[in-house]
C-alpha cells in the first residue's frame, strides 16, 4: 500500500505544433511505410480488377393503333406487370444457359463455379427498368435493358439478344393471352347458346302442351269460348227447330195415315156390303186393318215417349253416355217396328177386297178415284217418313256438334282455370330466357371483340414493343472507379501509419525534449548536452534506411507498373 502511494502519477502535458512535428519526424517511417503499402495494394487491386462495361438498350411501348374504346384489348395486364412477367421468362435458367453458351460468357468463372452460380451472377448483371412515361403521350412509355460485362462488344451483343427476346416474347405472350381469352369466351358463348336453345325448346314444348293457356293467348281463348257458346246456342236452336219440324211432319204423317185409314174403312165397308167373306182382305187369315191401326197408334205413342225421355237425358248427359246410347237403340228399334207395321198395313190395303174369284156378271164396286187418292197418300207417307228421318239425322248431327262444342268449351275452361299456374310457369321460363338471352348477347359481343382484338394483334396493330435506342457500345468502363480505389488505399495506408505512430507514442513514456523535463521535473534547465553517437553507426543506420526505402519504393513501383501494364495489355 505504501509502495503504491509512493509511485508518482504523471499526466501528459498539452501538446503544441512543435510536439506534433517532432512526433512526425521521429515516426516518419512508420507513417510513410503503411501509406506506401496502401498505395501499392490499391493500385494493384484497381488495375487487376477487370473493367465492367454496361450496354444500354431502350424499348418503347407502342400504343394500339386501333382505339381501345372501339376494340378492347384481350390483355388486361399493365405494361409494368407484363415487363416483369417477361423478365422472369427471359431470366429463367433455360434462357440464360442458352445465352451463356451461345456467347461463351464467364469463361473463367465456369472453370471453377457451378452453372447455378454463373446464372445467379448473370441475373445480377442484367438490369431491367420499369416503364417510364415519355412526353409523346399519356400511354407512351419506354424501359431500359442493361447488361454489365467485362467485354464491351460481348455486352452489346448480349443486350441486343435480350432486346430481341423481349420483343419476341411480347408478341408471343400477347398472342397466347389473346388466344386463351378468345377460346374462353368462345366456349362460354357456345355454352350460353346451348342453354338458350334448351330454354327455347322448353318454351316451345310448353306452349304446344298447353295451347290457349298462355297469358298472351287469354284474349283469343276467351273470344273462342264466346264463339263456342254462341255456336252452342245456335246449334241448340237448330236442334229445337229440327225437332219442331219433325213434330210437324209427324203430325202430318199421323193425319195422312188417319186419312188413309178412313179411306180404307170406307172401302172395307163397301166390300162388306157387297157380300164379302169373313176372311180378311189378304185371304191368309192375317190381322184386320183396324187391329193394324191400333198397333201403329201404340207404336207411335211408344216412340213419342222414348223421344221425350231421350230429350230429358240429353239435357243432363252427353250423347256418348251409356244410358243415352241405350235409349237411342230402343228408339231405333221402336221406329223400325212402327215402319214394319205401316208396311203391313199398306200391303193389306192393296190386296183385293174379295177372296173369291169374281164372275163376269159381278160389277166392280171399287172407285178408281179413291184408289188413286190412297196411292198418293201412301207416297206422302213415304215422303214424310223420309223427311222425318232426315230431320232426326240432322238433329243428331246438331247434337253431336253441340257435344263437341261443349267438350271444347270444357277444355278451354280447364285451360283458363289452369292459366294462373301456366302463367307463373311461363313467367319463370321467360325470366330464365331473358337471363340466358342477355348472357348470350353479352358473350356474343365479347367474342366479336376478342376476335377483332386478336386480328389486330396478328396484324401488328395492337400494343407492341419497338426499339427506341439500339444497344450502345460502351467506350469507358463503369467499374471499377480506379481513382477512388487508389485514393481510398492511400488514405487507408496513411490512417494505419498514423495509428501506428500514435500507438508508439502512447507506449513510449521517455522524456524527449526540454519541455518534457521542465513539465515533469519542475526544474529549471540551465543547459543541455546533445546525444553523441558514433558516426559509423549513424552512417550505417542511414544507409540501411536508404537501402530499405529504395527497395520498398522500387518494389512498389514495379508492382504498380506491372499491374498497369497488365491492364492495358489485356484491355480491348
Amino acid at each position: 500500500m505504501q509502495a503504491t502511494m509512493d509511485q508518482p502519477v504523471f499526466t501528459r502535458r498539452p501538446m503544441d505544433l512543435e510536439d506534433y512535428l517532432n512526433i512526425v519526424r521521429r515516426n516518419v517511417s512508420w507513417i510513410l511505410g503503411p501509406t506506401l503499402a496502401g498505395l501499392t495494394i490499391a493500385v494493384i487491386v484497381a488495375f487487376f480488377w477487370p473493367d465492367t462495361y454496361v450496354s444500354v438498350a431502350r424499348i418503347r411501348v407502342v400504343p394500339p393503333q386501333v382505339p381501345e374504346r372501339l376494340v378492347p384489348s384481350n390483355v388486361n395486364m399493365q405494361m409494368s406487370e407484363r415487363v416483369q412477367a417477361m423478365a422472369q421468362t427471359i431470366l429463367s435458367r433455360t434462357t440464360l444457359t442458352n445465352i451463356i453458351q451461345t456467347y461463351d460468357l464467364y469463361r473463367r468463372e465456369r472453370l471453377r463455379l457451378p452453372m447455378e452460380d454463373i446464372i445467379e451472377t448473370m441475373q445480377r448483371d442484367i438490369k431491367i427498368g420499369n416503364p417510364q412515361q415519355l412526353g409523346g403521350g399519356r400511354s407512351s412509355a419506354a424501359f431500359e435493358i442493361r447488361f454489365y460485362y467485362e467485354n464491351r462488344y460481348t455486352a452489346q451483343k448480349v443486350t441486343s439478344d435480350l432486346m430481341t427476346r423481349f420483343i419476341n416474347e411480347n408478341v408471343a405472350e400477347r398472342s397466347r393471352q389473346s388466344e386463351q381469352t378468345t377460346l374462353f369466351f368462345r366456349d362460354e358463348y357456345e355454352k350460353a347458346k346451348a342453354d338458350l336453345d334448351e330454354i327455347e325448346r322448353k318454351i316451345t314444348t310448353f306452349k304446344l302442351e298447353n295451347p290457349g293457356a298462355m297469358p298472351d293467348q287469354m284474349g283469343a281463348t276467351i273470344s273462342q269460348i264466346g264463339a263456342l257458346e254462341a255456336r252452342i246456342a245456335t246449334l241448340n236452336s237448330s236442334v229445337a227447330r229440327a225437332n219442331q219440324e219433325k213434330l210437324y211432319m209427324e203430325g202430318e204423317l199421323r193425319a195422312t195415315r188417319e186419312k188413309i185409314n178412313q179411306l180404307q174403312q170406307i172401302l172395307a165397308a163397301q166390300e162388306s156390303s157387297a157380300g164379302g167373306s169373313g176372311v180378311d182382305a189378304s185371304g191368309n187369315g192375317g190381322a184386320r186393318p183396324s187391329e193394324l191401326d191400333q198397333q201403329v197408334a201404340q207404336a207411335e205413342r211408344e216412340i213419342q215417349a222414348l223421344e221425350r225421355g231421350l230429350e230429358r237425358m240429353l239435357e243432363q248427359y252427353t250423347p256418348e253416355y251409356p244410358d243415352v246410347k241405350r235409349m237411342k237403340t230402343r228408339l231405333e228399334a221402336a221406329r223400325k217396328e212402327r215402319d214394319s207395321l205401316l208396311n203391313r198395313k199398306l200391303a193389306v190395303a192393296r190386296v183385293p177386297s174379295a177372296s173369291a174369284p169374281s164372275t163376269p156378271n159381278t160389277p166392280k164396286r171399287t172407285s178408281p178415284t179413291r184408289n188413286r187418292e190412297i196411292a198418293e197418300l201412301d207416297a206422302s207417307v213415304v215422303r214424310l217418313q223420309n223427311n222425318i228421318r232426315a230431320k232426326e239425322m240432322e238433329a243428331e248431327r246438331y247434337l253431336k256438334e253441340v257435344a263437341d262444342a261443349e267438350r271444347r268449351s270444357r277444355e278451354i275452361s280447364t285451360r283458363i282455370d289452369r292459366a294462373p299456374v301456366m302463367s307463373a310457369q311461363m313467367e319463370q321460363f321467360m325470366r330464365e330466357y331473358e337471363l340466358a338471352k342477355r348472357r348470350y348477347d353479352e358473350l356474343r359481343i365479347k367474342v366479336t371483340q376478342t376476335q377483332m382484338a386478336r386480328a389486330a394483334d396478328e396484324r401488328g396493330q395492337g400494343e407492341t414493343l419497338e426499339v427506341l435506342d439500339r444497344p450502345t457500345l460502351p467506350e469507358t468502363p463503369t467499374a471499377p472507379k480506379r481513382e477512388l480505389i487508389i485514393g481510398a488505399g492511400l488514405l487507408i495506408g496513411f490512417v494505419i501509419g498514423a495509428g501506428l505512430c500514435a500507438f508508439r507514442e502512447v507506449k513510449d513514456h521517455s522524456l524527449k525534449t526540454l519541455k518534457d523535463i521542465r513539465a515533469y521535473t519542475q526544474f529549471n534547465v540551465l543547459g543541455s548536452v546533445p546525444l553523441l553517437e558514433n558516426d559509423l553507426v549513424v552512417r550505417r543506420r542511414r544507409r540501411l534506411a536508404i537501402v530499405g526505402w529504395t527497395l520498398a519504393c522500387t518494389l512498389s513501383v514495379v508492382l504498380m507498373s506491372g499491374s498497369i501494364y497488365y491492364y492495358y495489355s489485356t484491355r480491348l
